[in-house]
């Protein structure tokens, strides 16, 4: 790669020699040419994203200084063999990221410990070829996946189908509501297919991520789209952000809570730590009344009156009152 550059380079200080440019300028500009194609190569990410079918992602090692762009074609390393998948949309800021993977490589929906797998090279035009070639095979198997299933009088539900690469490994998805003992059907698949079986149970959440499809929203569900992994979420997330607990409205096209519930959680925890507790007793405006919410958004809380009435006050205000209230008890017990 480096022979290639120098000669392109001697070629070019040729042509400027040609046109009559001061020897100078022309030494200039070689040098200032190979400073940027070494800084180029130094800039390479040292983790890609790469993207499976089913909208699965992971991140992986570049150890060998692949120039790789969004949409391209790669081999990388499985834990059996090889596989193949399109490099995700790449981010040129390499430091300052929030959960970027050339900052954090574990965020990438992987185990504590496990081994994060290397880039090999640049998929070929034999390799998408071949990649093609095991799509246009995968309904069949499922096909006749679903019938050693029902063969076998299995309680589960089949999801999807999944050929590696190198055809080294076949993985069924499914779904199901108990343990299934599928051991017979291992063995069935096996002897049709010839290959190593892997059967990957998956949740209502992977359900749909591998089906895809449009949220509340009108966008392309999250988990689909750019998540690279599920996060624990409750009802609290909700109650943080001062939204009504009303679950056709709070839940996902998976049945479960919304993952966007996380999004801003973290803004709302640490802003309401300057805020008072909702339920807590205030005297304001010479009357006696209850904090029933606060909005963290526009800095306000309201109050609900004994008498009646629900007045809005700024958080400023609120914390005024407070402290009155606390300086008051003070000199009362003094």
């Amino acid at each position: 790669m480096e022979k290639h550059q120098g000669s392109l380079l001697k070629k070019e200080l040729k042509a400027l020699q040609a046109e009559g440019q001061d020897i100078n300028d022309m030494t200039h500009y070689m040098q200032h040419t190979m400073d940027q194609s070494e800084e180029s190569a130094t800039d390479l990410p040292k983790y890609f994203k790469v993207s499976f079918k089913g909208n699965r992602r992971e991140t992986y090692l570049n150890t060998d200084d692949l120039n790789l762009h969004s949409g391209d074609y790669v081999i990388v390393e499985a834990e059996l063999g090889e596989d193949i998948g399109l490099i995700a949309p790449v981010c040129n800021k390499t430091s300052g990221c929030n959960r970027c993977p050339s900052t954090e490589p574990e965020f990438n929906n992987r185990k504590n410990g496990e081994t994060i797998h290397k880039l090999l090279r640049k998929a070929s035009e034999k390799d998408v070829g071949i990649f093609h070639g095991n799509r246009r095979e995968e309904p069949e198997a499922f096909e006749k996946a679903l019938e050693l299933i029902t063969k076998n009088k299995l309680n589960m539900k089949l999801v999807d189908v999944e050929f590696q690469f190198d055809r080294r490994k076949i993985t069924f998805f499914y779904t199901a509501e108990e343990r299934i003992d599928f051991r017979q059907l291992v063995k069935d698949l096996a002897y049709v297919f010839r290959t190593r079986i892997e059967m990957r149970q998956i949740g209502v959440r992977d359900y749909a991520r591998r089906l895809d499809g449009q949220g509340p929203c009108g966008q392309q569900l999250c988990c689909s789209r750019f998540m690279d992994g599920f996060e624990p979420v409750t009802t609290q997330y909700a109650k943080d952000q001062n939204l009504p607990i009303n679950p056709s409205k709070l839940s996902g096209a998976c049945g479960k809570l919304k993952c966007c519930l996380c999004f801003e959680w973290n803004f709302y925890s640490e802003s309401l730590k300057d805020y008072p507790s909702v339920g807590i007793p205030i005297v304001i405006a010479d009357a006696v009344g209850t904090l029933v919410s606060n909005d963290v958004l526009n800095g306000r809380c309201a109050v609900s009156f004994e008498q009646g009435g629900t007045e809005i006050y700024d958080i400023q205000t609120i914390k005024k009152a407070l402290k009155k209230m606390d300086s008051d008890h003070k000199e009362r017990k003094n």
